[in-house]
């Protein structure tokens, strides 16, 4: 299955897991030459079946519309990332270098066939609607997307500034909906700020914004004094390979940053100038950091200049082409490949982080059915055991059977909650309850595990 990140702004970010070279254009009358008689025999085949299908075929088909289905299954029958666009589609791809856009300011992911949202933008209409991570893609303006693809419910969401739009989430397995109204949103792809003495700055994307806004992010921290920083690249899905290069001279040590192999051999190498690196990092990574930010991940790794906290990122290691063609259809063609500082390679492999740490969300799966006391019995109980353990109130073994152990747990449930210590399990002390799971999952333990990291350097 394709999978693969986009930014829902006024159109597709459609470079958000690629990092693309210069655009090369491709002439009306091309000077280039083949003597290759099979390549003109293959193609005199496909013309002839082309006719041999208008002329025959029962219903209305163009010679356009079998060029088109041809050119889509040559890019299909390639890597995920290589694909042709039509005209519409070519248009929406290159509508994103200005950094400027009109949405919902929701960053999404196709992953098992659904539409996931990965992230939002700070100040956009979807974080102000209270959309978080995870918030699954169900309608838009009631119309389902089951079996659609990314582009097309990217399509279905964008619109003008000022108008609404209506998206139905699946949430837990609860539905939510939420009408936004879309906005002009100005990216800054940084932010930052201190916590507990340690730097903290996030980038959730490498547009032309980010070098600028990350000069002022590091200035903010000499200016009080930070050297330690966490670097959040979680949920970052890329952008340009030029930004990611510039970031890590802030960071990485003179040497070799990327290096990008050709099929022709001719190779790029990028490098970073910085002769004395003065911040201590940890950086954050996870399933959704990919392509650019693995390039400035990979390069603190391998150059270790910090270390990687958090979990596996995605395994983007490939660098595309963007071709426009005359009719104002286009294509983006796989025509390289990167290696890091050390020389590995981690296209589908992905980083492996030095701290492994999973952030989990916990739902209380007990309802309350009834007071529960040193006695009861049943799946009710066990479940009450269960999340007295995850808060750490040490239920004992999750049996079911409501004894002593569990009773001390409650009380210590209660007297963190403020409530009297009875021991007993009643609706007060299931709200309690649920109160510290909702707190706990507030809880970023990828970055708590980063700062006591940091802290001890």
């Amino acid at each position: 299955m394709k999978r693969f990140l986009t930014l829902i702004l006024t159109f597709l970010i459609a470079a958000s897991l690629a990092f693309t070279v210069p655009v090369h254009v491709f002439a009306e009358s091309s000077t280039q030459t083949t003597t290759d008689q099979q390549l003109y025999d293959n193609l005199a085949d496909i013309g002839s079946i082309m006719k041999y299908i208008t002329d025959n075929y029962i219903g209305d088909v163009t010679y356009d519309q079998l060029k088109e289905a041809a050119l889509k299954g040559i890019f299909s029958s390639l890597d995920e990332y290589s694909t042709y666009f039509t005209k519409e589609e070519f248009k929406d791809f290159t509508k994103n270098t200005s950094g400027t856009f009109s949405g919902t300011g929701m960053v999404l992911t196709e992953k098992d066939g659904k539409i996931v949202v990965t992230s939002v933008l700070e100040g956009s209409p979807a974080e102000k609607a209270g959309i978080k991570s995870g918030y699954i893609i169900k309608a838009v303006n009631d119309k389902s997307v089951e079996g659609m693809n990314i582009n097309d419910v990217v399509n279905m969401i964008i619109g003008d500034e000022g108008t609404k739009v209506k998206v139905t989430f699946d949430v837990g397995g609860s539905i939510k909906e939420f009408e936004l109204t879309r906005q002009i949103i100005r990216v800054n792809p940084v932010s930052y700020k201190i916590i507990d003495g340690i730097g903290y700055i996030k980038i959730q994307e490498f547009n032309e914004n980010t070098t600028s806004n990350i000069t002022k992010a590091l200035m903010y921290m000499d200016n009080n004094g930070i050297n330690k920083i966490v670097l959040d690249l979680r949920d970052n899905p890329g952008g340009l390979l030029t930004e990611a290069v510039s970031v890590a001279n802030f960071f990485v040590p003179k040497g070799v940053v990327l290096t990008v192999e050709r099929k022709n051999g001719e190779n790029e190498i990028y490098y970073s100038y910085l002769n004395n690196p003065k911040y201590k990092l940890a950086v954050l990574i996870n399933g959704n950091t990919a392509s650019a930010a693995e390039i400035l991940a990979g390069a603190i790794q391998d150059t270790k200049a910090g270390i990687l906290v958090g979990e596996k990122s995605f395994g983007k290691g490939t660098v595309q082409s963007v071709v426009p063609l005359p009719d104002g259809s286009g294509f983006k063609l796989t025509i390289a490949r990167y290696k890091l500082p050390s020389g590995r390679y981690i296209d589908k492999q992905g980083l492996k982080p030095d701290i492994y740490v999973v952030n989990t969300q916990y739902t209380p799966s007990i309802k309350f059915n009834g007071t529960l006391k040193v006695g009861s019995r049943g799946n009710d109980v066990k479940i009450l055991q269960k999340n007295l353990n995850i808060l750490k109130f040490n239920a004992g073994p999750e049996d079911g059977i409501f004894g002593p152990k569990t009773a001390n747990a409650v009380k210590e449930l209660q007297k963190k909650a403020g409530l009297t210590p009875t021991g007993v399990f009643d609706k007060n002390t299931y709200d309690a309850m649920v109160k510290m799971l909702e707190e706990l999952n507030n809880r970023d333990v990828q970055l708590d595990k980063a700062i006591e990291v940091l802290k001890k350097i």
